[in-house]
């Protein structure tokens, strides 16, 4: 039996975080503007966005012992492409800090609440497609030109994440339907006294392939039919970030390792 439970591999984060924690200490890069408190606000954000999508994911797929309804899947949906979204919005926010620490002109000022407001992701991969362009914040560059380059070359699945939390946000449902599942647990149906009727069991049914809207920003008049094999799975979607997060932790690691000045390469001891 599937077990529709996507793992976030955090190792290379938490090895991100030792990081910045020696480049705060006061023989290395210090602490002025709290810029680590800043760090580490957004990392810890981020690895609460990725429980978040874990859990969403999960229950969306979930044989529990009540009926489900559509309504419930598009909640989840709805939570799990927010929490997909603001993982990259809170890890930017963390890239940012530690970036400031390194080299603050190159960075959004983490002591400026203006300034602050201004994080998104777009400071990494900058947007030439807008009619007006947006670049990126200098600093990336720089500081972290791996995890930029990736970034800019996964643009698709960025922009997918965020059409689909904007659209489920403010506008309508992103679920197209899909197919439920058919592997109930063993004696599920029996401990809960359901009968043999098909039409009260498919009322227990998770969902086992879950169909995402294509172009969800266009209106349905103006929206073409795809066919079913060329749709947006859900299934297919959420490994893809799980593994698009953990080469980007990855990156991050190695960026930092190699452009974050230190005095000191080691904890001292006390």
């Amino acid at each position: 039996m599937p077990d529709f439970q996507v793992a976030f591999e955090c190792k290379s984060f938490e090895e991100l975080d030792q990081l910045a924690l020696l480049a705060r200490q006061d023989y290395n890069l210090g602490g002025a503007g709290d810029w680590f408190g800043e760090f580490r606000g957004g990392l810890y954000g981020f690895y609460a966005r990725l429980y978040g999508v874990s859990f969403h994911d999960a229950q969306a797929h979930a044989w529990l012992p009540r009926p489900r309804a559509p309504t419930e899947t598009e909640f989840h949906l709805a939570a799990l492409f927010f929490c997909m979204d603001s993982a990259l919005e809170c890890f930017t926010f963390a890239l940012n800090a530690l970036g400031y620490a390194a080299y603050a002109s190159g960075f959004r000022d983490v002591t400026d609440e203006r300034a602050q407001r201004r994080i998104k992701p777009l400071d990494v991969t900058g947007e030439a497609s807008r009619s007006s362009g947006v670049a990126p914040v200098p600093g990336y560059a720089k500081v972290f030109p791996g995890v930029q380059q990736y970034w800019q070359a996964q643009s698709v699945l960025i922009s997918s994440i965020r059409e689909l939390h904007d659209v489920s946000k403010h506008r309508r449902t992103i679920y197209t339907g899909g197919q439920a599942r058919m592997d109930p647990p063993e004696g599920f149906y029996e401990a809960l006294g359901v009968p043999s009727d098909s039409v009260q069991r498919a009322l227990f049914r998770p969902m086992a392939e879950i169909l995402l809207k294509p172009d969800p920003k266009a209106p349905s008049v103006s929206r073409k039919l795809k066919p079913r094999q060329e749709l947006e799975l859900l299934e297919r979607l959420v490994p893809q970030f799980a593994g698009f997060m953990e080469k980007t932790g990855e990156l991050a690691l190695r960026d930092s390792g190699s452009t974050i000045p230190q005095n000191e390469r080691q904890f001292r001891t006390p």
